[in-house]
């Protein structure tokens, strides 16, 4: 049974920022909802200990096409959020924890989204999702061959890594040295089917893998296939592209890349995830998935809850299209907003979200378009009605897709 606010807020009656830490707790737990919070003793390398909160479960990941249940154990410093959480893998005793650039040989999580922690920039949904973009491509557990004795229990132990510490002296490698990966994959401890010690989930689809793109006869690059999805603006934008000399190609040349534009006028965040699903029914998988979208979810909820759904999908996308890059356009100021919210506070939140999706982006290998051009005060690019783009704020858009395109391809 989860826990309410008002028992979390009990629990953490000592942490130094305890709404902070409760009101994260809170949102992870509401999406993974395997994770629960314990209250343990935290038991450093000194001897020493104090009593600290956990979310221990496990995390969905997807390998090669199979989602496992990846067991973790998040401790909360009780200056939560402002050092970061101490993070583990907790092997149960059918598990070896496999070490690595990421994973020490007790267990302990090494990420670049830990040592650079900056709050409220990060946030446990943040990384989580970044934790399992990094599984999927190096597992932090195998099974053992053989049972031949019961896996002794895990104890967390270690002091927090001082060099993540801000005002601290850097002190502990945030990447301690691991095994070179196997180049034959995992062949002396295969990873786990789905029936063994990691049950796959229920709640998330098998998405049916793609063919390949064919390369080119005579042995150059392949040819790219680029996605563009999105709301009203990328749906006028393929429009535009067409009545102009570049093409709805933008000037890209065919034997190098493919664009395919999914643009639906009024799309909301949520159509993002079913529209590529189904796309990828009739199209090859990308290899550049662009998403300009999130301008019409604005003050249609909070901006905590639209940038963790944003976030959370983000993760699913890099799990299913593992070979895609994938690219954030971020929302475009506004002369007007629909929602009846003041113009300042909608501006407030894009500009928010805009460097929060940036943020994440750099930590699961996307890259992000600015359209730093495209502002109100600059006259003739707006539509009357203060929401769409002019002809000439259109072609400005694309100008800026084109650009970003032509550094990927």
């Amino acid at each position: 049974m989860a826990l309410s606010e008002s028992q979390l807020k009990k629990m953490l009656a000592k942490y130094k920022y305890r709404d902070l830490a409760v009101q994260e707790t809170v949102n992870v737990t509401g999406q993974y909802k395997d994770l629960k919070p314990v209250m343990d003793n935290y038991v450093f390398n000194d001897g020493s200990s104090r009593e600290l909160m956990s979310l221990t479960g496990t995390i969905p990941v997807n390998y090669r096409g199979n989602i496992y249940n990846i067991p973790i154990c998040l401790w909360l410093l009780d200056t939560y959020p402002f050092n970061p959480p101490i993070c583990f893998v907790k092997p149960t005793s059918s598990m070896t924890i496999k070490t690595g650039k990421h994973v020490d040989a007790n267990g302990r999580i090494y990420l670049p989204y830990l040592h650079e922690w900056k709050h409220p920039q990060s946030d446990l949904i943040g990384l989580i999702q970044v934790m399992i973009v990094v599984f999927g491509e190096e597992p932090p557990v195998f099974s053992r061959p053989t049972i031949s004795a019961s896996y002794p229990p895990y104890q967390a132990t270690g002091p927090p890594n001082t060099s993540y510490m801000p005002g601290m002296p850097s002190g502990i490698s945030p990447f301690p040295p691991g095994p070179a990966p196997n180049p034959s994959g995992y062949s002396v401890y295969p990873y786990p089917a789905p029936s063994g010690p990691f049950p796959a989930t229920t709640s998330t689809p098998h998405y049916p893998s793609q063919p390949p793109v064919t390369t080119v006869a005579d042995g150059r690059r392949k040819q790219k296939q680029v996605w563009i999805c999105g709301h009203s603006y990328v749906f006028w934008a393929e429009k535009r592209a067409l009545e102009r000399s570049f093409g709805p190609q933008l000037g890209i040349r065919l034997e190098d890349a493919k664009l395919h534009w999914l643009g639906k006028s009024g799309m909301v965040w949520d159509q993002l995830v079913p529209i590529l699903l189904h796309t990828r029914r009739r199209l090859t998988d990308p290899d550049i998935l662009v998403i300009h979208l999130g301008g019409n979810d604005l003050g249609t909820a909070s901006n905590l809850d639209v940038i963790n759904r944003m976030k959370k999908d983000f993760g699913l996308l890099k799990q299913i299209f593992k070979n895609t890059i994938l690219v954030w356009s971020n929302i475009i100021p506004r002369k007007v907003w629909n929602q009846e919210i003041p113009h300042k506070v909608m501006e407030r939140s894009r500009k928010i979200l805009n460097e929060e999706m940036g943020y994440f982006m750099q930590y699961i290998g996307g890259t992000v378009i600015q359209h730093d051009l495209l502002v109100p005060e600059s006259p003739g690019l707006f539509h009357l009605d203060g929401v769409l783009l002019s002809q000439s704020g259109t072609d400005i858009f694309n100008l800026d897709l084109q650009s970003a395109l032509e550094t990927l391809i």
